[in-house]
């Protein structure tokens, strides 16, 4: 959330509290933006109209509201669906409790508030917020979410709270079996110092939606406490509750270990990934977190002995300065990524927030909190050069370069688009169902479905051959490759392929065809036709030789004549068609 930005309404009417509000915030986050109303009319006008608040800080005191807790039901029902986390001097504890009870997220004492109390009051506020919500749209939907849902939830009897059915969170937090759950009333579970309590809070908004805080013992003893949203339905055609739990006994504990911990520690985090420094303006350091050795590999206790400045790059060092030379005017900066050296003497990609706080009594230097980018700036160039090589090949090569993205369905296409089919920039669609259309409508379907094919059998390349339409209206026969990207669930992603013109190919292929089939004719006329009279004048020769005295000779020359003549004709023919594949 400290990486996000946060737009915060503030109803607060006294400008000191407003300004210590204001600071605590901008000591905890990178980016806010505050909105302040001094009146419940202001604050209802801005909540009225289109807004995008993430929470609302809310001050009791305020001159044009007289009642708290109508000023509390007001402001909740003005935002449903925004945490409303109250900020107030009265510390009536019963009070605070009851407003839990109508729609407030959190009640914090003014006296008691720190930065990262209220940090972690937001924080735990917005994502609870977001949990209920999510699970409110969820009911309605989908039933049979309750078992799954990753939070305790239940479903009581109205009037006896015996349990009528729990998820398997619940079973988990709590240690009893789903039969064991059934068998008993929420009573059973109640703390007893708290029991009482709940009891009449329970009879008191017994038809109503409520939220509070419980204490619970699981099957092993231990106390667990809980946050818990409840609402009336009617289950099984019995009137019941169903009751959203969010276990906060780990909130609870951390909020108190917080409160004996040093203050420095309130702004810094020692354990985390990100190394944290607390610097002098000339670089000397007065305070290294432990991931010093993650990050440089060089204990915290030798490099606060050093200087900062002594770890930067050369060719760094001047921006890394004059982003310290700003915080005289600015009390933070983000520092352009710069390199620094490791005890192994490579140099690792730092990305660092400056935040001065050398007035603050509890750090007294400029805080740098860095976390290590090697990897990120590494893979980045890798891009640049693989897009560089990817541009330099697709100028290069004659065919049409195509990169398809599956799930945003666009296309991008290299020049062999323009000079490869013709197409000008302004005709060329960048969705593939352009590209689609552009296929030869006897061809398209068989190029569908190897695609599909091929999205279903995790396969990596697809080679398909179709004619494709030019700007002309003619089509050209293409050979394509393509290679399938997936993500890490194995879905496809991108398509990167190759267009290759194939139309002279093709149109060669076709003319040895036709020219074979005019050489299959000459042939069939060659063992068919010329055998024909061939076949009559033997018959004649050798009826001519074998029978003497045969009557009218004459004629039958004459017929041998004849044949010969359609013989002579036809062998003519044949010559012409050879001499013109020839």
């Amino acid at each position: 959330m400290k990486n996000k930005k946060l737009n915060i309404l503030v109803i607060e009417d006294h400008l000191g509290d407003y300004i210590l509000i204001e600071d605590y915030l901008n000591e905890e986050h990178l980016d806010i933006q505050l909105t302040r109303a001094t009146r419940f009319s202001e604050a209802r006008e801005l909540l009225t109209a289109a807004h995008n608040f993430a929470v609302v800080l809310l001050d009791l005191s305020l001159p044009d509201a007289d009642n708290n807790e109508g000023l509390v039901k007001s402001v909740v029902a003005l935002a449903p669906k925004i945490p409303v986390i109250v900020l107030t001097g009265y510390s009536d504890k019963e009070f605070g409790v009851k407003t839990l009870s109508l729609g407030i997220s959190d009640y914090l004492l003014k006296d008691e508030l720190s930065a990262a109390q209220l940090s972690k009051s937001i924080y735990y506020s917005i994502e609870r917020n977001y949990a209920t919500i999510q699970l409110g749209e969820s009911e309605k939907k989908y039933k049979s979410l309750f078992d799954s849902s990753p939070l305790p939830m239940w479903v009581l009897e109205r009037n006896t709270l015996q349990f009528l059915n729990v998820n398997s969170a619940a079973i988990n937090l709590y240690g009893y079996t789903y039969d064991e759950f059934l068998s008993m009333t929420v009573k059973d579970i109640w703390v007893k110092e708290d029991a009482e309590r709940i009891t009449s809070f329970w009879k008191s908004s017994i038809n109503d939606t409520f939220k509070t805080t419980v204490k619970h013992y699981s099957k092993a003893g231990k106390i667990i406490e809980l946050e818990i949203k409840s609402n009336p339905i009617e289950f099984d055609g019995k009137e019941a509750r169903v009751t959203l739990a969010t276990d906060i006994t780990a909130r609870v504990e951390a909020e108190q270990a917080l409160m004996l911990s040093e203050q420095r520690f309130k702004a810094l985090v020692q354990e985390a990934s990100e190394l944290v420094m607390i610097l002098e303006f000339n670089g000397d350091y007065s305070y290294v977190s432990p991931s010093s050795k993650i990050i440089l590999g060089i204990e915290a206790d030798l490099l606060i002995n050093d200087n900062f400045f002594h770890l930067v790059h050369k060719d760094d060092i001047t921006a890394v300065k004059e982003g310290f030379r700003k915080l005289t005017d600015v009390k933070r900066i983000q520092l352009k990524s710069y390199r620094v050296k490791s005890e192994c003497g490579e140099w690792r990609w730092l990305e660092t927030i400056l935040t001065n706080l050398s007035n603050d009594l509890s750090v007294g230097g400029i805080v740098a909190n860095s976390r290590d980018i090697t990897e990120f700036v590494e893979q980045e160039n890798k891009l640049i050069e693989s897009l560089l090589r990817y541009n330099i090949v697709s100028k290069a090569t004659s065919d049409t370069v195509t990169d398809y993205d599956v799930q945003l369905d666009k296309m991008e296409f290299n020049e062999g688009m323009e000079k490869m089919f013709g197409y000008t920039q302004e005709q060329i669609g960048s969705e593939g169902e352009w590209w689609n259309k552009n296929i030869h409508p006897e061809d398209r379907e068989n190029v569908e479905a190897k695609t599909e094919e091929l999205y279903k059998s995790g396969a990596s390349n697809l080679q398909v051959e179709y004619r494709f339409k030019c700007a002309d209206g003619t089509y050209k026969y293409i050979l394509d490759r393509s290679f399938l990207v997936t993500d890490e669930q194995g879905n496809a992603k991108r398509m990167i392929g190759s267009m290759q013109d194939m139309t002279e190919i093709y149109e060669y292929i076709n003319t040895i065809k036709n020219r074979n089939a005019r050489l299959k004719e000459i042939a069939w006329t060659q063992s068919h036709v010329v055998r024909a009279p061939l076949a009559r004048i033997m018959a004649i020769i050798d009826l001519l030789q074998v029978q003497e005295g045969v009557a009218d000779q004459s004629k039958l020359l004459g017929y041998i004549v004849t044949s010969a003549q359609e013989l002579d004709e036809i062998i003519r023919k044949i010559t012409e068609k050879t001499e013109q594949e020839i």
